[in-house]
């Protein structure tokens, strides 16, 4: 197990950190005395929430980065590096879906999708993972996907592919540190219905997802549900799965 207890002093990168869980996040880390590398496509919102958090005591920076270019993923981790003198916590976030069924959606939808959700934390895990691992310190990676990530929700093919291969991915992740005693956890989030600009129905807020997120780097937790939404749909599926086992032919 490994875990960061202590957040004070610590230093973050969020992704996606302009609105919604992202911002609940950074807000929360810097309430914990972090300091936090802000980084979003919205640079005018990414200001202005800076200039609030800053006025209130916190040490944040700001970088307009588009995830879907590894090479400003690249310049992100090496400025958190220059700003802070050393990274422990990246949080993977940023995130778009578009609505359709799975044979209509044109592939640039797809690819568009995709692109920010799976490969952006691709591209966060190969920049900020050597920067967390150089600091020789403890640290943590948290990867936000979804509920779309345990249960398949119609109508949101990409970013139910995507979600899934996140936890995958974050899973993988793991194993790989663990196997290098490396004393980095790893955490993949998975929301349920949280108000957010994707989700405007959604009935809880995201500082609720920003609190477990907190509680999963403090203490290593692996699998970050943050509400009570979607469980029977989710244990009715995995429940499908583990009982399909009983289906093999042989022979």
């Amino acid at each position: 197990m490994t875990g960061l207890p202590e957040l004070e002093g610590r230093t973050a990168v969020v992704t996606g950190a302009a609105s919604g869980i992202g911002l609940a996040v950074t807000e929360a880390f810097v309430a914990a005395g972090m300091q936090v590398l802000m980084t979003d496509l919205d640079d005018a919102s990414l200001a202005s929430h800076a200039e609030r958090l800053a006025r209130d005591g916190g040490e944040v920076r700001t970088l307009a980065v588009d995830v879907t270019d590894p090479d400003a993923v690249e310049r992100a981790a090496d400025a958190v590096v220059e700003h802070f003198g050393k990274l422990h916590v990246a949080v993977n976030n940023a995130g778009v879906v578009v609505q359709g069924n799975s044979w209509e959606l044109p592939l640039t939808e797809w690819h568009r999708v995709i692109d920010v959700d799976l490969w952006g934390v691709i591209h966060g895990i190969r920049s900020f993972v050597p920067r967390i691992l150089a600091s020789g310190e403890p640290g943590h990676v948290v990867n936000t996907a979804s509920m779309a990530a345990v249960t398949a929700i119609p109508g949101i093919g990409p970013y139910t592919a995507s979600k899934h291969a996140v936890l995958g991915l974050s899973d993988g992740l793991r194993a790989e540190l663990a196997a290098i005693s490396a004393p980095v956890g790893v955490s993949v989030v998975m929301p349920g219905m949280i108000k957010t600009g994707l989700n405007p129905l959604g009935t809880v807020g995201p500082e609720q997802v920003a609190a477990n997120v907190i509680d999963a780097v403090r203490r290593d937790r692996p699998y970050v549900f943050t509400d009570d939404h979607h469980i029977p749909a989710v244990e009715s599926r995995l429940g499908a799965i583990m009982a399909s086992r009983a289906d093999v032919v042989s022979g």
